[in-house]
Parts: C-alpha cells; sequence; structure tokens
C-alpha cells in the first residue's frame, strides 16, 4: 500500500502554510489566497461586498440576534426559502437577549452553532476567501460581529428537474430510475442502494472559477487503496478554471492522453454504479452533472448492459455472442467487402460472384469510393438525427434511409449489395450494448479498416486488427490491463465477459481491481427440496 504522506500536504496545503484547519472539501489554494475573518463584522461585510460588487443576484441580509449584529448572505433563487425563514426565525427569536451578554463574542457562532443550529449541515471555516467560495457554490453563510469564525450552511434548493427514466442506458426489466444533476441527490441515489458504512466519500472543489464540488466514492474495504490514492492525486492535480460536466473531468484524469476508446465509464444508472462499487471500483460524481464516472474501466465491459444482471443467464449468453458479432461486423465489414470484391472475387461462390458484378455493372465509381460515401451520408444522417429536435429527427431519417438511399440506388450510383452492407454496419453499430461511447470510437475503426482493405486487401485488415490489438493491450485504467481478464488471461474471472454465470456462481470479486476482500458471493446453488418419507397417515 502506498504512503499519503506525499498527498496530504497538497489537499491541505492551506493548514501547512497558515497554521488552520478546515472541514470543508479538499483543494489546492494558491498561497496567498487566504485572508482571516476579523472580528469586525464591517470589516467582514466590506470585504464581501467589493468581492461581489455589480453582483445582483448576491443577497447581503443583516440582522440582529439580541444585541449582537448577524449578516447572513447567499445566491438569491439557490437557497430554500422555508429553511432561511426558520434559520432568521430561530435567532432572532429564540435565543435569550442574555447569551450575548454571557457569551465571549469569539465563542459566539461556535455556541449558536451548537445549540440553535441542530437541522442545519454546518461547517466552520476561518478563512474568508474559502467563505466567499462556498457562497458561489449555493451556500448561506453566517457572519457574526465579534467572532473570527464563519458558518456555512446546507440550505440550497438548486433549480432541477424531476427524475425521468434513463435515455442512454434504457431497459425493459430493472430499474428505471436516473441520476440528475445536483451532487446530493447522485450521492443520496448511491446511498439508498448501498447502506454500508464502509462507502465512504470524499469531497474536492474543482475550478478556479467554477467552484466546483467532485465527491469520490468507494467502499474502504473493498477498494483497492492504491487505486483509490491514484485517483486522490490525479483529482488534485486538476487545474482547470471551469468544470462544466464530468466529461471534462474524464478527459483531464485518464491514463493515456489520446485514444479511441473510453478509459473511464460513464452512466446514468445508480444500480450500474453501485455494482461497480461492489466490485471494488470508484466513482467520482460531479455536481451539475447528470453522469457519475467509474474506474477501473475494463474493455468488455461496454459489450455489456444492465438488464444483462436481470435475465436469465442462458438468455444472456447468446445476446452477448450477438453483440461480439456485431462487434466484428461494425469494424471490418465495409473493409471486407470492398477488400474482397476488388482483390479477392476468387474467395465468392460463383453464384454471389455474378451477382455482385451484375449489380456493380452500372456503378461508375470504385468500390472504396461507393463504400466511402455512403459511410459519410450515414455518419451524416446520424449527425443529424442527434442534432435535430425530435420532431424533425424522425422526417430526416425517414429522407435519408427510404428516399435518399432508392434513389441513389436507381439511379446507378450505388449497388444493393454496398446498401445492404452499410445497413448491416449500421445495425451492428447500434447493438454494442451499453458502449455508446465505444460505438463513437468505432465509427473511426471502421474507416481506418475501409482504407487499409482498399489499399492492401485482406492482409490490410490483417493489419489492422492486429494494430488495434497490440494497442488496446498497451491501455490501461488507473493501473489496470484495459483487456483484463484476456489478457493477460484470468479463466477465473471468465465468468462475466462472453456469457454471464448465475449469480450463486459469480464468487469472487475481479482481483485485479478489488483489494483485499475478493469474495463477493457465498449462496449454495439452488437445489429442489429433499425427498421426504410418506408420514403414517398417507400410508393408511
Amino acid at each position: 500500500m502506498r504512503s499519503r504522506k506525499g498527498v496530504l500536504p497538497i489537499f491541505f496545503r492551506k493548514k501547512s502554510l497558515n497554521q488552520r484547519a478546515s472541514t470543508g472539501p479538499k483543494q489546492v489554494p494558491l498561497p496567498h489566497d487566504y485572508k482571516e475573518i476579523s472580528t469586525s463584522l464591517k470589516e467582514n461585510e466590506a470585504y464581501l461586498r467589493q468581492e461581489f460588487a455589480n453582483t445582483t443576484d448576491i443577497v447581503f441580509r443583516e440582522f440582529y440576534m439580541g444585541e449582537t449584529r448577524c449578516l447572513a448572505v447567499w445566491v438569491d433563487g439557490l437557497i430554500n426559502s422555508r429553511v432561511s425563514h426558520d434559520l432568521f426565525r430561530s435567532l432572532m427569536l429564540d435565543v435569550p437577549p442574555e447569551v450575548s451578554r454571557k457569551i465571549p463574542s469569539r465563542d459566539l457562532a461556535d455556541y449558536l452553532n451548537r445549540h440553535f443550529l441542530p437541522f442545519y449541515s454546518t461547517i466552520r471555516v476561518e478563512d474568508m476567501v474559502e467563505l466567499k467560495r462556498w457562497v458561489l457554490m449555493h451556500k448561506m453563510i453566517l457572519l457574526v460581529d465579534g467572532s473570527p469564525v464563519g458558518l456555512v450552511l446546507d440550505a440550497e434548493t438548486p433549480p432541477t428537474r424531476g427524475m425521468t427514466e434513463p435515455v442512454l442506458e434504457s431497459v425493459v426489466t430493472g430499474p428505471r430510475d436516473s441520476f440528475l444533476e445536483p451532487l446530493r441527490i447522485n450521492t443520496a441515489l448511491i446511498r439508498s442502494r448501498l447502506g454500508d458504512i464502509r462507502l465512504k466519500s470524499e469531497n474536492f472543489i474543482v475550478g478556479r472559477r467554477s467552484n466546483t464540488l467532485v465527491t469520490l466514492m468507494y467502499v474502504e474495504d473493498l477498494a483497492n487503496p492504491e487505486i483509490v490514492e491514484e485517483a486522490r492525486q490525479r483529482l488534485s492535480r486538476v487545474d482547470i478554471d471551469g468544470l462544466i460536466d464530468s466529461s471534462i473531468l474524464k478527459e483531464l484524469i485518464q491514463d493515456r492522453r489520446y485514444s479511441l476508446f473510453p478509459l473511464i465509464k460513464v452512466s446514468e444508472r445508480p444500480d450500474k454504479v453501485v455494482a461497480d462499487l461492489l466490485e471494488g471500483r470508484f466513482a467520482i460524481v460531479v455536481d451539475g452533472s447528470p453522469q457519475v464516472l467509474t474506474a477501473p474501466t475494463l474493455f468488455v465491459e461496454f459489450l455489456q448492459t444492465a438488464e444483462d444482471y436481470y435475465m436469465n443467464p442462458i438468455v444472456v449468453w447468446l445476446v452477448r455472442l450477438f453483440r461480439y458479432l456485431a462487434l466484428f461486423v461494425a469494424t471490418n465489414l465495409p473493409g471486407l467487402y470492398v477488400a474482397v470484391t476488388t482483390f479477392h472475387q476468387e474467395m465468392l461462390p460463383i453464384p454471389l460472384v455474378f451477382t455482385v458484378a451484375g449489380a456493380r455493372e452500372t456503378v461508375p465509381f470504385p468500390a472504396f469510393i461507393e463504400a466511402l460515401s455512403i459511410l459519410i451520408t450515414f455518419e451524416l444522417l446520424w449527425e443529424a438525427g442527434i442534432r435535430l429536435p425530435r420532431i424533425v429527427g424522425g422526417a430526416v431519417n425517414i429522407v435519408g434511409a427510404l428516399i435518399l438511399g432508392q434513389a441513389a440506388v436507381q439511379a446507378g450510383l450505388v449497388s444493393q449489395a454496398m446498401v445492404i452492407v452499410i445497413a448491416a454496419t449500421a445495425i451492428s453499430n447500434f447493438a454494442l450494448g451499453s458502449g455508446y461511447e465505444l460505438a463513437s470510437g468505432i465509427r473511426l475503426v471502421r474507416l481506418i479498416n475501409l482504407v487499409a482493405g482498399s489499399v492492401l486487401g485482406l492482409y490490410g485488415i490483417a493489419l489492422g486488427f492486429l494494430a488495434f490489438m497490440v494497442h488496446l493491450t498497451a491501455l490501461r485504467s488507473f493501473g489496470v490491463p484495459y483487456m483484463a481478464p484476456l489478457a493477460p488471461l484470468r479463466l477465473r474471472e471468465m465468468k462475466d465477459v462472453i456469457y454471464r454465470a448465475p449469480w450463486w456462481d459469480m464468487t469472487r470479486r475481479p482481483a485485479l481491481i478489488a483489494g483485499e476482500d475478493l469474495t463477493r458471493s457465498k449462496t449454495p446453488p439452488p437445489a429442489p427440496p429433499p425427498e421426504r418419507p410418506p408420514s403414517q397417515s398417507r400410508r393408511k
């Protein structure tokens, strides 16, 4: 296990430079990015008003608690009005007047936090710069005159949409809830399914200007400590002005700078994230993003769906075989067709040769140009169907698939066989399980194989396949081989690759990912009840 001594000074540099403690999320402040909270409320208010100058949606609410002047600051529209109303009523009416006379001014904020704010999640802050960040992170801050401490109250109610079914990972059988944009809703969805006390969560603030809250979640005794430590270090190295979505963070912390294949899995389903946590992976939840990152990631996971684990394992075996076949067709079929019709006609049966030759008799272009033009048209239709509104998208698909395709065949620009090949390729491209990101990368692999097949025939396709396999086996996801358990070959972990074993047979977690606890299940196989001898009454 790697030591954490080299990481903690990065997370808590503020403490080492200024000898101040902070209970907030881990962040990397600059050495001069620190300002003590003054005991003078007027000075603190002047600083905040100067920092938030020309900002009309920042609310400064001054009130008196007995004889003590207090100040609350928050962003209008992001704070629950009922919570703020209860807060002001509690401080202005429920606090006895003698409290401000008996309690020293320096300790008054801590006293209020312990005795009059029992229903609020609070953070004690001694840094004015950090307090300013919390305002921008949808929190309410409370300052008391004479106290060098600020209180951060979790009273946010950010704008959000209602919970809907997953869009990219829809299933027929299984849970139908999905993540939303607010971070605390997403962590609650995970926590509601995984009620384990060893499920840990660590907060980070990422983005110099956006101040985005990021939560790292893992099960302490299941996750590999070295992998979790590596995730902490990569999050601490992120230095960007704004973090808008989890996809941006994914590019900043993945193992390779450039890769066609996704090295971190993105999911909008809480059940999939919980399943990954139970296998020893970690999850990263980004505030404002409806998708959660999980890692380490394996290539075979993109040919699986959440529904595979809710269906009959025998049926899943057949479906996964079809997905692997779809992967081969989506990457190689256009290149194979061009290679065979251009260089290897002797491999075709004689009737098929005459059929293909007759279909291509009126086509004025080589097979490569013909395939490339249809593939480009298909890519344009794909992009048009995604970008256009749903009402117009159906009409575009009808025009592209029926009218344009049929007109091209009748005009003799393309052959019927090529249309069938591209159609089979398009269908296979969308049958790759939950791997939408994998399907996007396959598009470029398909074009490369098409060029290789048109130049060198089957030899070129074989070279391209070898190059991609070498690239895949060289990839790592947080140090874990991307092609595991196929390369390196681990036969004991092949129960959830090409086929899915029944739940009672999947007894171990992936050894390359999980920590020390590798036992997943000890449930015995199902069996009928033992035969019982007939009773004496039945004999009579």
